[in-house]
């Protein structure tokens, strides 16, 4: 898990679109991010890490609530998250390797990737909002989506991507234009999206 970790924070040195990076980690662990962080800040990142104790209702309603939980966290205490009109997340083991082209083409504050079409084999399936990748400004943060999260029940097939998507049911919100090239391992489903370069693991390692 930490490998994954810098696997994606030493990838997101190297796009020039971005200039802030915010980590959050729920689980108190005692790994020390120091490293990282000084080689963030030498390519020119300004950096802020919240290590804290959470997860206690992780195992009650799923990890989806842990992610929430999270971003909360950030919204409250991280002074990069305060001072900016808007934000992107990214779950943590993942990099956007086309971000810089990403973020030149989306101008709004809101963008969302909706899953809207209903699989023939299951038509009833609740619809999502892509939860790996978006950007939020604060207020639509604050106003809709900052305790969405106490909703998630992993158990009842309630998860943060249907949460959301009921959120911003009525919002008017655009998509990403540039279709997210997204690398790493998702961390709920497991699913691989591509693998980090080598010099990547080097570095991480």
């Amino acid at each position: 898990r930490i490998r994954q970790y810098l696997c994606a924070l030493v990838s997101w040195a190297r796009p020039a679109r971005v200039r802030r990076i915010v980590f959050g980690e729920n689980s108190n662990t005692r790994f020390d991010f120091s490293g990282i962080v000084r080689y963030l800040e030498a390519a020119g990142k300004d950096v802020d890490v919240h290590v804290f104790e959470g997860n206690r209702d992780v195992a009650r309603f799923g990890k989806g609530y842990g992610e929430g939980e999270i971003l909360e966290h950030l919204f409250r205490h991280s002074r990069i998250v305060r001072a900016a009109p808007a934000f992107y997340k990214v779950t943590g083991r993942l990099f956007v390797s086309n971000f810089d082209a990403v973020s030149s083409a989306t101008a709004s504050l809101d963008a969302f990737q909706r899953k809207v079409k209903q699989p023939k084999d299951r038509p009833l399936r609740p619809r999502k909002v892509v939860t790996t990748f978006f950007k939020c400004s604060l207020a639509l943060f604050e106003r809709t989506l900052v305790r969405a999260y106490t909703r998630v029940d992993d158990h009842q097939g309630l998860f943060l991507e249907h949460v959301y998507y009921n959120q911003l049911r009525d919002v008017d919100t655009s998509s990403f234009s540039i279709r997210p090239a997204l690398v790493g391992q998702q961390a709920s489903t497991g699913r691989v999206y591509g693998s980090y370069d080598y010099d990547i693991v080097q570095i991480a390692q």
